[in-house]
């Protein structure tokens, strides 16, 4: 996925007293996912048919392809999944060939 943002949130819900009690935690910093715009949708994707088979993983497919493992999001995206748990053996995915034409609709 795109990195996160800097956006600081701070969560100091109620929610979560039965964890942070305990422990003394009086509030857990997290940072904001970043978003994808509606113009993403629009994107023209250049891309290969892989068959997904025993042994692969979307980071793998990412390092090969495009020279780094970070960019598996780029193949998930286009394949409309969250991750490699969602494919199963023998299922055809896309391979977009240019990460950056992904990365430039976002």
């Amino acid at each position: 996925m795109p990195k996160y943002s800097q956006e600081t949130i701070i969560n100091n819900d109620q929610t979560y007293d039965f964890l942070f009690d305990p422990r003394g935690v009086d509030f857990v910093e997290q940072y904001a996912t970043k978003t994808f715009s509606k113009k993403i949708k629009l994107v023209k994707v250049r891309a290969y048919n892989h068959v997904w088979k025993q042994g692969d993983k979307l980071y793998k497919i990412a390092a090969k392809e495009y020279g780094n493992f970070r960019l598996w999001w780029v193949i998930a995206l286009v394949n409309k999944i969250s991750c490699d748990v969602d494919l199963k053996y023998g299922q055809v995915i896309l391979i977009p060939l240019d990460s950056a034409e992904i990365a430039s609709g976002i």
